[in-house]
């Protein structure tokens, strides 16, 4: 009786957990339309580029090298990176960083090449600076950065799904994007 007890409470926590969408952090739910695309960069060996390939294949889309075989297209335009002070100490020393990271890309649908979507998708953070520990907040910038691009990458995705999905009307539209910033 104990074990039917568990097995019932296992079940419904994972029939719960399915139900409001939740999914493993990198797994994407893109519109069936786009099993092939087309990815570019002007800096084509970028880290940025390379987690954006790295998700899309993770998660089964093909990639290949002519827009012309893809529904749909993606161009990393620019790539922008800032470090500001945020506080100083009681000696005049830094004591707070703001990380600021910004990716101007463009997506292009294949079947209507008028339709460009400009889009710019920003990501800040911060994070506490110790002249002691510089070797260790080095370290912790650069995951810090890595975060930032991960969520960069995020935010395009995010906006290839609600144009995927507008263009295939047997995908349920997804809502627009907060993250992404348009541009006309």
């Amino acid at each position: 009786m104990k074990r039917i007890l568990v097995w019932g409470i296992v079940l419904s926590c994972i029939l719960s957990v399915s139900a409001c969408g939740w999914r493993l952090r990198g797994t994407l739910a893109l519109p069936s339309n786009l099993n092939v695309l087309h990815v570019d960069a002007v800096d084509a060996h970028g880290d940025l580029i390379t987690d954006l390939k790295r998700l899309l294949m993770a998660n089964k889309i093909t990639l290949t090298d002519k827009a012309s075989e893809a529904p749909f297209s993606v161009l990393i335009v620019q790539e922008r990176s800032d470090r500001r002070t945020v506080s100083v100490s009681n000696n005049a020393l830094v004591a707070e960083y703001e990380l600021t990271m910004e990716v101007d890309y463009r997506i292009t649908e294949q079947d209507k090449p008028d339709s460009v979507s400009m889009a710019t998708a920003s990501v800040v953070r911060s994070f506490d600076f110790d002249e002691n520990d510089v070797i260790g907040k080095g370290e912790e910038e650069g995951l810090i950065q890595k975060e930032m691009r991960r969520d960069l990458v995020q935010q395009i995705v995010r906006r290839l799904q609600v144009l995927a999905s507008s263009s295939n009307p047997a995908e349920p539209t997804l809502h627009s994007n907060p993250d992404a910033k348009t541009t006309p």
